[in-house]
């Protein structure tokens, strides 16, 4: 009976995993992880002159 349970947990999970795959590589999702992608860099501001010679 265990042998069961675990043989059908491990389709489950592996089920669950390609679709995890298709999901995050379905072309669809390609804008909005580049947009999160570039989350980082668009809150920096640009480093001036007048910022770098302050001394």
């Amino acid at each position: 009976m265990i042998t069961i349970v675990q043989t059908i947990w491990t389709v489950v999970a592996f089920v669950m995993f390609i679709g995890v795959v298709i999901w995050a590589f379905g072309s669809g999702r390609k804008a909005e992880f580049d947009k999160a992608a570039r989350m980082a860099m668009d809150d920096d501001k640009p480093i001036s002159n007048s910022e770098t010679n302050q001394e």
